[in-house]
């Protein structure tokens, strides 16, 4: 009979132990946490729209946990500097990222990153989406989405369209409607939407899909033709949306999402999804971001649930990417 080394079994039976215990700790931890104040990056500079909805989002979290969720500014490379600060970073729950799409779903397809959204960060919260329009100068002559493409189709080549530059959602909102209205739209890229304005309202340009359009439809300053929603928007009721005028498969929204480093444990994952689920429960939360154009999604998804809808929607504008033939050197 083999001798038995006690000290070995002791020692099996403390790593067995340990196992077991992993999971419990993990949700101890969830449990405590946040016992400290909790950074949220936004991979954009000060004053872009992403401020308005992720802000408020903040401090009603710092309401709900007791902890502050601090926001920190990370800009740069089209949101990707930030991005990559948080994919690379601590994962402990103390550090997540809130951002609108771009450097989860466009950017990666577009160019080599040190980050892959896919398997170094989690998506953990669906906040809200932009109301966004299609609308051009007055001079275009149409006053829909059907007459503009009628008259894109008579004139191939003669409309433009101001974009925040290649590649941006503004951008992919022209490609999608050129590919499916099988018409053809000269892209104008600016370095922003507030540098592309002023040419839309002189008429330099034909037209932008973003929503800035507004305030100035509303003054009779442009001709707004659609909405770049699933809804209709109340600011514009009798205004169509894309999918309404005969594009029932358009859908290029700008969508806000809170995003944490791959890594962190599930149970403190599950507290900071169900917790950014309750905000968006809030009615007063809900008015005070519509004011903003801002729609929230007031649709709960679970982790996986919205795993999955990232990653399918990220197949979608890669493969929109490829069938426009979109390059950053363009």
């Amino acid at each position: 009979m083999p001798k038995i080394n006690r000290r070995s079994v002791l020692a099996r039976i403390g790593a067995g132990a340990a196992v077991g215990l992993f999971p419990n700790i993990h949700a101890a931890r969830a449990m405590d946490w946040p016992s400290r104040p909790v950074r949220v990056v936004v991979p954009y500079a000060p004053g872009a729209g992403t401020d308005f909805i992720v802000r408020a989002v903040a401090e009603r979290l710092s309401r709900q946990t007791g902890q502050q969720f601090v926001v920190e500014h990370k800009g740069g490379a089209a949101g990707t500097v930030g991005t990559e600060t948080v994919a690379k970073g601590p994962k402990d729950g103390y550090m997540i990222l809130m951002t609108p799409q771009a450097p989860i779903q466009l950017i990666p397809h577009l160019r080599q990153l040190s980050y892959d959204p896919a398997t170094d960060l989690v998506v953990v919260g669906r906040m809200g989406e932009s109301i966004s329009g299609f609308a051009t100068h007055p001079s275009v002559g149409a006053k829909n989405l059907q007459e503009f493409i009628a008259l894109a189709k008579k004139n191939p080549g003669k409309f433009t369209f101001a974009t925040a530059g290649v590649g941006s959602v503004n951008h992919l909102r022209g490609e999608t409607l050129k590919l499916m209205a099988g018409i053809d739209l000269l892209h104008v890229p600016y370095k922003g939407v507030g540098e592309a304005l002023p040419d839309l309202l002189a008429g330099n340009v034909s037209c932008m899909f973003d929503s800035n359009v507004f305030p100035h439809a509303k003054a009779g300053k442009l001709a707004l033709l659609a909405i770049l929603a699933d809804q209709r928007y109340s600011e514009f009721p009798e205004v169509g949306t894309m999918k309404e005028q005969g594009l029932p498969d358009y859908d290029v929204p700008v969508w806000f999402g809170a995003y944490a480093p791959a890594g962190v444990p599930q149970p403190i994952l599950d507290r900071l999804h169900a917790e950014i689920a309750t905000v968006h429960t809030d009615t007063a939360f809900q008015e005070q971001q519509f004011a903003g154009g801002i729609r929230i999604y007031t649709d709960r998804m679970s982790l996986a649930e919205l795993h999955t809808k990232v990653n399918t929607q990220s197949r979608y504008f890669a493969d929109l990417i490829r069938r426009a033939n979109i390059r950053l050197d363009a």
